[in-house]
């Protein structure tokens, strides 16, 4: 099994939905055994699209290749009304410089706000991982990225918790730094009461490196995913419901880390803990998220003057913003495509908005809330790398805002069933619709 980064260009001359358009034509471009574990659009002209992917090539004999075989956006499952009780997804892409969420844990506030306003909101790790902090909401639900995704395709529900029995997988290349693993481990056992004593070492290193797109995002790689795999199988044939894990990223320098504290360029870790945790959400469906150990001895700073990176400092192993999230993290619940998912369950049913930078239109989150017709918010102030605005897209459902103190009157009016239009000025007439000329024959 490998991990490899590839460019797609999909003509658009016509189209139903972006999400029948991508979908078909990963149907029609991808070579046998090939999965598509992370994409985006990242350019757009008046006919084409560039497509960056993260895909995993199997071979037949590879242990985990029947669930590779399911592409689960080839065959989405459908929206079918609106519960009363009202949800939003907030998404914060990794791995492209986003202003809110683009360090550590710097959308949480973001996020919070956000569920003020509606009875829950589902994230990703990216948006409120702070290192030793994590002061997401109660009513936040931590979802990793690969199956947040299912859950906006109708492929996956989610049931909550009151908690999870965390198993934690570490790198062996990060063997050197294990006693800060530990201390984090029992730091939450004996303060927060959260049930992960149990951890493995791999038996192979991953061999996690950093790598950048054409577009200048943090993609990554990761030479030994088996590794991954086998060792997140044992765990959960120990009883794990839940598993995070630490390793090391190799390729990070000096200057590459000055810049992303600078503000100029994406967390270089960001697209490489992404294919990680992807991984394990496609193969196993459990919660699950993932923490660099310091691979920046010689690299990072003593202080910063970005306050939004400073709980990098805090910490050496990053993990306990992993735990606490992981802690009461809803189960995963599959479903297929054409599956009425059961009411006691939070799915997609529930959602009724969609938040996300305005430029970053170009993700399966996006296609989603255009292909189930959910009011997509786009947040112009969380600028990232990207340019695939609306104006480009042209989705129909798109609300755009300036800032997410914008976003979460929005929410609030949506659920509460207050016409946006009424809420600006001017506020036009009142006008009429004709009826059709009656049908001579």
């Amino acid at each position: 099994m490998k991990i490899k980064n590839r460019v797609y260009q999909i003509e658009t001359s016509s189209r139903n939905s972006w999400l029948n358009l991508v979908s078909e034509s990963f149907a029609n471009q991808l070579d046998e055994n090939t999965y598509p574990l992370r994409f985006s659009i990242v350019e757009h002209t008046d006919n084409r699209i560039t497509i960056e992917a993260t895909v995993v090539l199997f071979d037949d004999n590879d242990p985990y290749a029947e669930t590779f075989r399911d592409i689960e956006l080839l065959a989405p499952g459908k929206k079918t009304y609106q519960d009363s009780t009202f949800g939003v997804v907030q998404i914060v892409p990794t791995g492209i410089r986003c202003e809110f969420g683009g360090f550590a844990g710097d959308a949480c506030p973001a996020t919070n706000l956000l569920a003020s306003a509606a009875n829950f909101v589902v994230t990703h790790p990216n948006a409120v991982n702070a290192s030793e902090l994590n002061e997401m909401a109660d009513n936040v639900y931590y979802v990793e990225g690969k199956a947040l995704d299912d859950f906006l395709l109708g492929r996956l529900a989610l049931s909550p918790v009151r908690s999870n029995k965390i198993g934690t997988f570490i790198d062996p290349t990060g063997l050197n730094l294990i006693d800060y693993v530990i201390n984090t481990l029992n730091a939450a056992r004996a303060v927060k009461g959260v049930d992960c004593k149990q951890y493995t070492v791999l038996r192979d290193k991953l061999g996690v490196e950093v790598a950048w797109s054409e577009t200048g995002c943090a993609v990554g790689t990761v030479l030994n995913p088996i590794a991954i795999l086998e060792a997140v199988e044992f765990l959960i044939q120990q009883g794990m419901q839940a598993v995070g894990g630490v390793s090391v990223i190799a390729g990070v320098t000096k200057e590459m880390f000055a810049q992303h504290l600078a503000g100029k360029i994406p967390n270089p870790s960001g697209g490489i803990e992404a294919i990680i945790t992807h991984l394990i959400s496609k193969v196993f469906k459990i919660p699950t998220a993932h923490a660099p150990l310091p691979y920046y001895t010689d690299i990072k700073e003593k202080d910063t003057i970005n306050p939004r990176a400073s709980a990098e400092f805090i910490s050496t192993p990053h993990y306990f913003s992993v735990l606490k999230g992981l802690h009461k993290a809803p189960q995963l619940v599959p479903l297929s495509a054409d599956e009425t998912p059961p009411p006691h369950l939070k799915s997609l049913n529930h959602i009724g908005a969609v938040v996300m930078p305005a430029d970053a239109l170009g993700g399966i989150p996006a296609m989603a809330a255009e292909y189930h017709n959910i009011p997509l918010i786009a947040v112009a102030e969380n600028q990232t790398v990207l340019n695939i605005t609306n104006d480009k897209m042209k989705m129909h459902n798109v609300i755009s805002v300036d800032s997410y103190l914008e976003a979460a009157g929005v929410v609030l009016a949506l659920r509460e069933g207050i016409s946006l239009e009424s809420l600006r000025r001017p506020l036009n007439p009142s006008s009429p619709i004709d009826l059709p000329e009656p049908n001579s024959n």
